[in-house]
């Protein structure tokens, strides 16, 4: 009798080369594990972004993630073994008291732990114990290299104080002469026509001297969540199918499932950890395959918030590669010959 998979491949190479084959023939029920996994130790934040969800929060509820769910999503997550653990998602990972605890559990079995912090509670305190965590990955949300700029989008935030906790911890870290962890400063660049995505010179220019990695993304509305009043109109040019189902799904503090990064008011629930869910379940629950069939199909138009993001409406690129689809093929073939048919939703 053929089934929904309770056991997904996680071998990291055959992993990458299904979810091709699933994005390219627009697949529902997915024989490997997701790539990625978001873990919000807490949807609150200490600041209010004006291009950020936190700006327009909803009725979502707000809270922190219990040690007893962290360490039962820790066994699930060991077994099947993302790339990384991204220990973040709606809010300010530092404001978890446990977080370093959080970190260190993950760490120590064998899971590599990313976080993004905005880094305005990051005082030397704070810098010696994440140093001391043996995190894989630090990601700073340092937008710009503008100070106006800074301090009119992150509001509650101090641009010089958040720049000067940055420097000290770098500064720490090479005293200690440590690897670990790799750090990414991300900086944000306006959106338009021909604009290039690239980081400027005057942000490169303010952590010149250190070990870092620089990063650069547009800007985007978080899927109309925002109240920033720069983003350009939503420009209808293409629909393209949502890739990120095929990649991701984020788990809330609550233990609620969402199916997207981008949406913070739940209102694609995917599965819940609290009422018998897993992971795994969730990744190919009927909610997960309603919700790749409709933005597969292109009917976004009643599904929010996938009927604001800027991400879905861009033209879709068609890849020419055609040798390296057959090996994808097979590995599909092999991978889904014994699975169930899709749970066709309701119109």
């Amino acid at each position: 009798m053929k089934k929904i998979p309770t056991t997904l491949v996680t071998q990291t190479e055959l992993r990458r080369r299904l979810c091709a084959e699933a994005k390219r023939r627009s697949g529902l029920v997915l024989p490997y594990a997701p790539l990625e996994i978001y873990v919000d130790p807490s949807n609150i934040c200490d600041l209010r972004c004006t291009f950020c969800p936190q700006s327009n929060w909803g009725s979502r509820e707000r809270g922190f993630m219990s040690m007893d769910l962290y360490r039962r999503i820790l066994d699930e997550v060991a077994i099947l073994k993302p790339k990384q653990l991204k220990l973040f998602g709606f809010g300010e990972s530092l404001l978890h008291r446990q977080l370093i605890e959080m970190i260190t559990l993950a760490e120590q079995r064998g899971i590599s732990v990313i976080i993004h912090t905005n880094a305005k509670r990051l005082n030397e305190e704070m810098a010696h114990k994440l140093l001391a965590s043996n995190l894989s990955e630090l990601c700073f949300s340092f937008d710009t290299a503008d100070r106006e700029l800074y301090n009119r989008m992150r509001i509650r935030s101090d641009f010089d104080l958040v720049l000067e906790n940055i420097h000290r911890f770098l500064r720490i870290k090479k005293e200690k002469g440590l690897t670990k962890p790799k750090i990414f400063l991300q900086e944000i660049v306006p959106f338009g026509p021909g604009l290039l995505c690239e980081n400027t010179p005057a942000y490169r220019q303010l952590f010149e001297g250190f070990d870092v990695h620089l990063d650069v993304r547009f800007l985007h509305s978080f899927a109309g969540g925002s109240n920033e009043s720069s983003f350009p109109s939503l420009n209808l040019t293409g629909t393209s199918p949502c890739h990120e189902i095929y990649h991701r799904l984020v788990i809330t503090f609550d233990g609620k499932v969402h199916a997207c990064c981008l949406d913070p008011e739940g209102h694609n629930i995917i599965g819940d950890l609290q009422q018998g869910d897993t992971i795994t379940s969730s990744w190919n629950s009927p909610a997960m395959q309603r919700l790749r069939y409709l933005t597969n199909a292109g009917r976004m138009a009643d599904i929010l918030p996938c009927n604001q993001c800027h991400m879905l409406h861009r033209p879709q690129k068609k890849s020419r590669r055609f040798f390296r689809k057959i090996p994808a093929a097979l590995l599909w073939w092999w991978y889904t010959k014994d699975l169930a048919p899709p749970t066709i939703p309701s119109p």
